[in-house]
């Protein structure tokens, strides 16, 4: 291909661009164009192959994180809440050592002396705590008291468990927040990580080094905590990987008896923890909410 070429504008303003240049820049027929001015250099490009080289540099140079609220946004949704005519309110938070919210928000309750805000830390993240969420509202749903549900908040925090496999070491190593995991960095090979959430602590328990052996994996992982036909209240959870998630999620269905089941994205603690592709179960025994 020639170093130049004529463009044309036609009648509308549209540039025309030779074929042989739109096929050497990966131009398509409704692409987007970036023109700049450089050195007295027009230069030209997509807009996709700069989205693409920009999310490159992110990877590359940007630590996934997470933030905990602020004072002032925990004391809005506080008196949101009141303002719609609540004077009682259960706040479940990721655990303690994840985060600073279950701080954050324990400190604000006791700042609105209209209302009785009880923070509950779960011990947990993600789906544990949406499990936790719905005892304690299947219990106020049946008539249990405001005190009978927050004891059940409390005698469930750090019984949920989770047990998920990464697609990627990737996003642990960039994290750092991940115990166990630093073992797994010094092997080159891609392998699958094998996560555990247990009791507020995040750990790298196993690894292997293709996904269907990551699957297989975690279901001996999970079986090996639940014999198979326990009753548990569960979830499976993904980040942007919902196909592998329903399958394991029926087979989680299979195995146990699950007194109630959903699948949902994981949340953004995992998803910057761990990355895409992450699927796994979080579960406890039905009993223990008895």
């Amino acid at each position: 291909m020639d170093a130049e070429a004529r463009l044309r504008v036609n009648e509308n303003g549209r540039v025309v661009i030779p074929a042989a240049f739109r096929k050497a820049l990966g131009i398509n027929a409704g692409d987007e164009i970036v023109v700049r001015m450089v050195d007295d250099e027009l230069r030209i490009t997509t807009l996709k192959r700069r989205l693409e080289r920009a999310q490159r540099l992110v990877r590359k140079h940007v630590k996934p994180g997470t933030s905990q609220p602020s004072m002032g946004e925990c004391r809005d949704v506080y008196d949101r809440l009141v303002s719609e005519g609540f004077r009682k309110a259960i706040v479940l938070t990721i655990a303690a050592e994840l985060s600073g919210t279950y701080s954050v928000a324990t400190t604000t309750a006791q700042q609105m002396g209209d209302a009785r805000i009880e923070v509950v830390d779960t011990r947990c993240l993600a789906g544990g705590i949406s499990l936790i969420g719905t005892a304690c509202a299947r219990a106020r749903r049946d008539g249990r008291s405001f005190e009978d549900a927050t004891g059940l908040a409390r005698r469930l925090s750090g019984k949920a468990h989770i047990l998920a496999a990464a697609d990627t070491l990737e996003y642990l190593k960039r994290s750092g927040r991940v115990s166990g995991g630093a073992a797994l960095f010094g092997s080159l090979l891609a392998v699958k990580p094998i996560l555990e959430v247990t009791d507020g602590k995040v750990a790298a328990v196993d690894r292997v080094r293709t996904r269907e052996k990551a699957t297989a994996r975690l279901k001996e992982l999970i079986e090996a905590k639940v014999p198979p036909g326990t009753r548990i209240n569960a979830c499976t959870l993904h980040t942007n990987d919902p196909e592998r998630a329903r399958a394991l999620g029926d087979w989680a269905q299979e195995r146990f008896h699950c007194v109630e089941h959903w699948v949902a994205e994981a949340g953004p603690v995992i998803g910057a923890r761990a990355g895409p592709g992450v699927i796994g179960l979080c579960w406890y025994r039905s009993d223990e909410a008895a």
